[in-house]
């Protein structure tokens, strides 16, 4: 089955609904909608945040909200990032070495201190291509699955999404004008 784009409203059930799904795709809207839904979600925690440091004046408890929004995201926030690469024609293995490799130049730098700068720079370049492969373009056909059908115009003016039927089309031909 191919992905299929969806709006806000939507993308957040599918986010959560999928939480641990590590195959198929999903496509940009699915990826776009999430990040703005994290954006939004994550506000609150901040204020959270900002009120156990007010109250208790220490830094110690202070991002405890906001770190259990992390943890209770980080499957379904994987499992997306998986899927959207795999949209666009990556594997997953790129989203496990930018875990991976911040954690061994830690590691690193009780042992030398120019290794670790070197795979902290390799941290950072590798970063970037993920976020540019996270937002490329989807990729044909490839050994995750379709891709999601366009919604663009076939024969006439799509007014929207179907749930039976790919878009409900009306045909411009049919229209008789009087001049």
């Amino acid at each position: 089955m191919s992905p299929k784009r969806v709006g806000f409203v939507e993308a957040v059930k599918l986010y959560f609904y999928n939480y641990s799904n590590f195959s198929g795709r999903s496509t940009e809207s699915e990826f776009g909608w999430i990040i703005l839904f994290n954006m939004l979600a994550s506000i609150p925690f901040e204020i959270l945040d900002l009120i156990v440091f007010l109250t208790t004046k220490s830094l110690i408890y202070t991002f405890i909200p906001s770190a259990i929004w992390v943890l209770a995201t980080l499957v379904p926030n994987l499992s997306l990032c998986t899927r959207r690469l795999h949209d666009t024609g990556h594997s997953a293995l790129l989203l496990v070495v930018s875990m991976i490799l911040p954690l061994v130049a830690l590691m690193v730098f009780f042992w030398s201190l120019v290794l670790a700068i070197v795979l902290w720079f390799a941290s950072f370049v590798l970063y970037i291509v993920l976020i540019i492969f996270l937002f490329m373009s989807p990729d044909k056909t490839n050994k995750w699955g379709e891709p999601a059908e366009s919604l663009g115009p076939k024969n006439g003016i799509v007014y929207g999404e179907n749930k039976e039927s790919d878009a409900t089309v009306i045909n411009s031909t049919s229209f008789t004008y009087d001049e």
